[in-house]
């Protein structure tokens, strides 16, 4: 990081409970170097993959348990896990269902459990900090 001739104080990645493992390691490397994260695609990334996403099976047994919805869930994932999300929407009725994800939290087998969704969907444009070695 010496090398780019300025602190990196954020970084803007494909963040959700189905990212691949680099991305998680760029995640961790963020957190290490105390370098902020913001994560586009919280709630599954693209339509495709969003669509995959709210018909998990065990978001929605989470979702069920808090009574809240699967997209809540994830957002609220990633914000306990010290993330900044940007959900995007340009419907209302989401912008207050959006903002309604500070009024609960996860529990630790919670957030173990959607820490465990992991699999090989391939990411987007994200700053992979391998490219700094």
């Amino acid at each position: 990081l010496e090398n780019i001739g300025a602190p990196v104080s954020n970084n803007q990645i494909e963040y959700n409970p189905f990212v691949p493992e680099y991305i998680e390691e760029t995640f961790d490397y963020c957190r290490k170097f105390k370098i902020a994260i913001t994560a586009y695609f919280p709630l599954g990334g693209d339509i495709a993959n969003k669509d995959k996403a709210m018909r998990n099976k065990i978001l929605a047994k989470i979702s069920d348990k808090h009574g809240k919805s699967v997209s809540q869930v994830m957002l609220r994932w990633a914000i306990q896990r010290g993330c900044a999300v940007i959900p995007g929407t340009g419907n209302p009725k989401h912008m207050e269902e959006n903002l309604e994800v500070y009024a609960f939290k996860l529990d630790e087998e919670d957030m173990k459990t959607i820490n465990g969704l992991k699999h090989g969907v391939t990411g987007t444009t994200h700053m992979d900090y391998r490219e700094f070695d």
